[in-house]
């Protein structure tokens, strides 16, 4: 009897001890798998308002050069890795280009011809279209141009009855298109900056030579929500 009574109190001690282990062991059966979440990059958002600055140089087809300063303002849309938008902008210029001419009657007068014509800013507005890799975007741009010219005549002619002198000054505005690629970076919070070549070409209205060249760079400041 007592020996029986041992076997038993063991029995339930070992059943005591074992059944936290069982528990133990099925809460780690059935306790569910966490997987960490995806990690999602960050993509730059090109869309939004835009204003910046920009300089650069520019040329003619006849060799005309100088520099130019302005300004820039847009729209962007982003559908996917498609940019799609639309830029106005207006520099200022230095390039110019002048001719002269002297004639001679002779044993009566000396005469002198000169003239300068000046390309004093130019305009342009175009839709543009790119393709975003993160933070480069590398865009086309087609549209409309605007030029301002003005224009210095002087002739003088000096003779045995004495001198004459006349100057004249005009000026113009034509309209042509134009054509453009470049390509912008995202530099840090809501800054950009670009690097573009355009082509502008005036037909006949202009003064000089129909077509102008401009190479700039710039920064564009972008509105709205954060960029990523």
């Amino acid at each position: 009897m007592g020996m029986y009574r041992f076997v038993r109190i063991s029995l339930v001690a070992a059943a005591l001890v074992s059944t936290p282990i069982m528990a133990d062991a099925a809460d780690a059966v059935r306790a569910p798998v966490y997987r960490p979440a995806p990690i999602v990059p960050l993509v730059y958002n090109w869309t939004g308002f835009y204003v910046g600055g920009h300089i650069g140089a520019g040329w003619t087809d006849g060799g005309d050069a100088g520099f130019l300063g302005g300004g820039q303002a847009g729209y962007n849309y982003q559908i996917g890795q498609w940019v799609l938008g639309a830029e106005w902008q207006m520099s200022a210029t230095s390039i110019k280009d002048s001719v002269s001419a002297s004639f001679i009657f002779p044993g009566f007068a000396v005469g002198m011809a000169s003239a300068e014509a000046r390309l004093d800013w130019i305009s342009t507005f175009a839709a543009r279209f790119g393709w975003a890799f993160d933070q480069w975007l590398v865009y086309g741009k087609v549209g409309g141009a605007w030029a301002h010219t003005s224009v210095d005549i002087v002739n003088s002619i000096n003779s045995i009855a004495g001198g004459l002198g006349m100057a004249t000054s005009f000026d113009r505005t034509v309209s042509g298109w134009m054509l453009g690629v470049g390509t912008e970076y995202a530099l840090w919070d809501n800054w950009t900056a670009k690097v573009e070549y355009n082509m502008m070409d005036f037909g006949s209205d202009f003064f000089t030579d129909n077509t102008v060249h401009v190479v700039k760079a710039g920064v564009n400041y972008h509105f709205g929500f954060p960029r990523y």
